[in-house]
């Protein structure tokens, strides 16, 4: 069986399947679109193409690891829900039972359970895709395939739906009987049973992972700590942007910072995985944390200004608008190097360093005139501040 997983996972077959999930994708957005869902839902979607794409990557570059195919499983396994839940929606409510493979449709909706023991696989097996070693490797690789067998029971019961007579589908796209399931029948009841003990155990297998990372990453050292730093700074930005869109907050800037948190997960795995730019994580970190305060503060300002002079001076909303327009444009700078400065001393280390060592090797050329002595000066400031394999100095004295 080993064998002949190894030989179907090629670069070729990673295009071809990463180019069939990317077009269910494309069908996904256009049938929720068609569905009139909500912008939010429509990003949070659309996000799932980088993760089709990292995985192709990934899938191609290392076919042999399985994060690449757990991302491709993932993308086509919520493209499948979002597909089957919008279409259900066109063909019950907007077109009247009119159009082919309603029934299909609404077999597929449950892939979000699928999707979601993949995500769980992707955050265990990152970055080498191996389970873990000694008693717990066999451990390991039962929870996931039960994860498999869970996701796979939840189809069940839109599959007999699906094949059932008299269906009935609400507004949502969501069968009625499985939106409301009559818990007086056994077979109902076990399903409910098993939907919930299963979505438990998988939020539980989440936090553990949480809690097993802090002793995780306080052990890695070199390549290994960069990657984990990749991943947890991937996370975090999805859990914010992702909790941000829970609030239904609209508006094309929102859902521009919603896209990009929401890629910023797979992202961060692909960048991980591939070892691609690894070593640049202290700068996207600080830039991240700095600007965020920025703007944490610059709204702050803005609206504190708009209050100020309007309700207590009494001006004019247009002139509280441009009054508080003007300052943040003024503070926007010195905020923002003082961010940077702040944020750069405890998540970017060296590059604040590198700048200490220069400024105090500026100070010491001010009153310095002998040229031998600047040279020494200047060997070892650049040894200090960025430590060079080998340096040379060239003095064209004319």
């Amino acid at each position: 069986m080993r064998r002949v997983l190894s030989s179907l996972a090629t670069p070729r077959t990673a295009i071809v399947l990463g180019t069939l999930v990317f077009a269910v994708n494309v069908a996904a957005i256009v049938a929720m679109v068609l569905a009139h869902y909500s912008i939010t839902e429509l990003v949070r979607l659309s996000a799932l193409m980088p993760t089709v794409a990292i995985g192709t990557l990934v899938a191609v570059r290392r076919p042999r690891n399985p994060m690449g195919w757990l991302m491709l499983g993932a993308g086509f396994s919520f493209a499948t829900q979002a597909l089957g839940t919008g279409y259900a929606i066109l063909d019950y409510h907007l077109h009247h039972g009119a159009l082919p493979l309603g029934r299909v449709a609404i077999a597929f909706q449950p892939g979000w359970a699928m999707g979601m023991v993949f995500i769980a696989g992707l955050l265990w097996l990152f970055p080498d895709g191996d389970l873990p070693s000694g008693r717990w490797r066999r451990a390991g690789g039962l929870l996931f395939a039960s994860g498999i067998v869970w996701a796979l029971v939840m189809y069940a019961p839109s599959v007999a739906v699906a094949v059932s007579p008299g269906l009935r589908v609400d507004a949502d796209g969501t069968p009625s009987i499985i939106e409301n399931p009559p818990v007086s029948q056994p077979l109902w009841l076990l399903w409910i049973i098993i939907q919930n003990v299963g979505f438990l155990a998988l939020i539980l297998s989440w936090l553990v992972w949480l809690a097993v990372q802090i002793p995780k990453y306080r052990r890695s050292r070199g390549d290994r700590r960069l990657q984990l730093k990749w991943l947890y700074a991937g996370a975090g930005v999805f859990v914010i942007t992702f909790a941000v869109g829970l609030l239904e907050v609209t508006g094309p800037v929102v859902s521009g910072v919603l896209a990009f948190g929401v890629a910023a997960l797979p992202i961060s795995l692909g960048i991980g995985i591939l070892k691609f730019r690894l070593y640049e994580i202290d700068r996207v970190i600080s830039r991240t944390v700095s600007y965020a305060l920025v703007t944490g503060l610059i709204v702050g300002v803005y609206i504190g200004v708009v209050l100020l002079t309007t309700d207590v001076f009494r001006f004019s909303s247009a002139v509280g608008v441009a009054a508080s327009t003007l300052v943040a444009a003024v503070l926007f700078n010195p905020l923002r190097r003082w961010a940077q400065r702040l944020v750069d001393k405890r998540f970017n280390r060296a590059r604040y360093d590198a700048e200490a060592t220069v400024a105090a090797f500026a100070d010491a050329m001010r009153s310095s005139a002998d040229l031998p002595g600047v040279q020494r000066e200047l060997v070892t400031t650049v040894n200090q501040a960025f430590e060079p394999t080998h340096l040379s100095v060239w003095v064209n004295v004319s």
